[in-house]
């Protein structure tokens, strides 16, 4: 099992891009989703906050050199970054 290695897909919609702010508003991103989540059941934990209230941005450097670091820290290989293609640029 040593070879085993953690790569979790990284979901880089933690910050607002012009096509997210046309299409869903200025300043959308994921975090509305999930500042806006509801129980669905009794014990449901939601919304999720993010430790401290770190609603990161992704367009900050420092908030990717601290996630890299973090990783680091806690035996993560690398990321699969998730992007997407919009009308031919990402």
């Amino acid at each position: 099992m040593k070879d085993i290695k953690v790569i979790p897909v990284y979901l880089p919609q933690f910050h607002t891009i012009p096509e997210n702010d046309e299409w869903w508003g200025k300043g959308f991103t994921e975090w509305v989703n999930v500042k806006s989540a509801q129980p669905l059941f009794e014990g449901h934990n939601q919304p999720r906050i993010p430790l401290n209230h770190n609603y990161y941005d992704l367009n900050d450097v420092e908030t990717l050199k601290w996630q890299c670091k973090l990783a680091k820290e806690y035996g993560i290989y690398g990321f699969c970054m998730y992007h997407y293609w919009f009308n031919g640029h990402m």
